[in-house]
């Protein structure tokens, strides 16, 4: 695991705290890297270069309303 992952245990906790689930449940320990990991690749994605392409426009409301 990276040392820049920026999730921490305690803010894991406090998170899943919030959520409503039991932080002292031992399934959390098991979560936890799974969460770790899934905010990382996150992370990756930031780094991906996407200039010069636009976003995908999944909702075109020029389709609706016709002249």
């Amino acid at each position: 695991m990276p040392s820049e992952n920026p999730l921490d245990r305690q803010a894991f906790d406090y998170l899943a705290r919030a959520a409503g689930l039991n932080t002292d449940d031992q399934h959390m320990d098991e979560l936890f890297p799974y969460v770790q990991n899934a905010v990382a690749a996150n992370e990756a994605l930031k780094k991906i270069d996407t200039t010069g392409f636009e976003p995908d426009s999944a909702f075109d409301p020029s389709h609706f309303y016709q002249d």
